[in-house]
């Protein structure tokens, strides 16, 4: 199921972006910096926390199913640029959000709740799910401004000799994002 669990995903983002053809979509960019807290356990007793910063990058697609409320998907990836040497793998985190549900909650502000897939480049590619949330604010014009997000990183697993090694963590970012 879990090999599946992407390709369910994508179908149902699919669905939604199609189910109405009149609908309003818009779509976003955003770059920002993050600090990841992950933690990396594996079966055999050991355990490694994976302390870094992170430049993020990500493109979205949102369609209105109310005047104030969206949803969209996510694709987005997040490279580790200081992290400990001794680690192996990139640090790389590629996310891939198919339930995001975009609010608005005043003229400048709304609020973003999401769940996805995601996968982290550690001794081998550790594939498992996240979730999260922002607040973001127009500050630079409407559709361009700052966001701050947290997300947790769930059961992302690789199979090693000593049997399934889990990776979880939290990541905070601030974003500019800009709408288009």
């Amino acid at each position: 199921m879990k090999r599946l669990s992407p390709f369910i995903g994508l179908l149902l983002t699919c669905c939604t972006f199609f189910n109405n053809a009149s609908a309003e979509v818009f779509y976003e960019v955003t770059a920002g910096a993050s600090k990841l807290a992950l933690d990396i356990e594996q079966r055999l007793g050991t355990q490694t926390e994976d302390d870094s910063t992170a430049l993020n990058f990500s493109i979205a697609a949102y369609r209105n199913s109310t005047e104030t409320s969206y949803w969209g998907a996510v694709i987005e990836v997040s490279s580790a640029i200081s992290r400990d040497d001794d680690l192996p793998g990139s640090g790389r985190i590629i996310g891939f959000r198919f339930a995001d549900y975009l609010k608005k909650v005043g003229e400048h502000s709304a609020f973003e709740v999401y769940a996805g897939f995601a996968q982290f480049d550690f001794i081998e590619k550790a594939n498992g799910y996240y979730f999260g949330a922002n607040y973001r604010y127009d500050v630079f014009s409407k559709g361009s401004g700052l966001l701050l997000e947290t997300k947790y990183y769930q059961d992302l697993s690789y199979d090693s000799p000593q049997g399934d090694d889990i990776v979880d963590g939290f990541q905070t970012s601030l974003k500019y994002y800009y709408q288009f």
